[in-house]
């Protein structure tokens, strides 16, 4: 496995990834920071493409050998990624059965979603509460699901990413982001601080992302996983519609 530089090669092999799609063109791209690993660097056949925030695809013609070299990295990750890696398959029976049985590595599930249409109209009295993460506001953003989850710094953030936030008592009680970016998608991202759930304030962010998403011409993006409710709800509720599920792994020394 030999980690590429240059992507032309494997453009085709990126074109032909359907889920998180928008993460690996992020890389291609050069917006947002990843690497990609192919089985030769002078004729590539097999990838892994693996995004900062820790999601990864693999694709091509890809053998046994190959995918034990991912779940090395999957256990020992090097520096500079998140720490983490969320192998994404696309329902593949032959990568799950290589996969499956390894220890401390654990298959999960994540909703497909297809977004048809604004669902939600934020209202005026809210809409001036809404805040454009900038570089003033961007330290005040905690919790898990924040721009520091898939973008390597503040500054990468800033230069090509966007969200909105509100703010509350000089803390933030809602944000959502641009959290995997290309020319044409935006995965979007969405966190709700604890003691202001159950207010709606993710839906006003997530509806201000969609308004920005689609004015600026491209597709908004949703994906979570099927244990987290909440974010399904929240996703269906402004304008996403659950297509389907893939299976993702993901390993724990625990």
């Amino acid at each position: 496995m030999k980690k590429l530089t240059e992507y032309e090669k494997i453009l085709p092999l990126i074109e032909q990834i359907e889920v998180e799609k928008v993460y690996p063109l992020s890389i291609t791209e050069g917006i947002q920071k990843g690497e990609i690993y192919v089985d030769d660097d002078e004729d590539p056949t097999a990838l892994l493409v693996w995004h900062y925030c820790g999601f990864a695809n693999i694709r091509g013609d890809y053998d046994e050998g190959f995918v034990d070299q991912v779940i090395h990295l999957m256990k020992d990750p090097p520096e500079g990624h998140s720490g983490r890696m969320a192998l994404q398959i696309e329902n593949d029976p032959r990568l799950r059965e290589m996969i499956k049985g390894t220890p401390m590595v654990s298959g999960y599930e994540r909703y497909i979603f297809k977004f048809s249409g604004e669902k939600y109209q934020i209202p005026d009295k809210v809409r001036s509460r809404l805040e454009p993460v900038t570089s003033e506001n961007y330290e005040l953003l905690t919790g898990k699901i924040i721009p520091s989850f898939s973008w390597e710094s503040k500054d990468a953030f800033i230069k090509s990413g966007f969200g909105y936030c509100l703010i509350e008592d000089g803390r933030m009680a809602a944000c959502a982001f641009s959290s995997g970016l290309s020319k044409d998608y935006v995965d979007i991202g969405v966190e709700t601080a604890e003691e202001c759930r159950g207010k709606g304030y993710g839906k006003i962010v997530a509806a201000a992302m969609i308004e920005e998403t689609l004015r600026q011409g491209k597709i908004p993006v949703w994906g979570c996983d099927i244990r987290n409710e909440a974010s399904m709800r929240l996703a269906c509720s402004v304008g996403f519609d659950i297509t389907g599920t893939h299976p993702w792994y993901t390993y724990s020394s625990r």
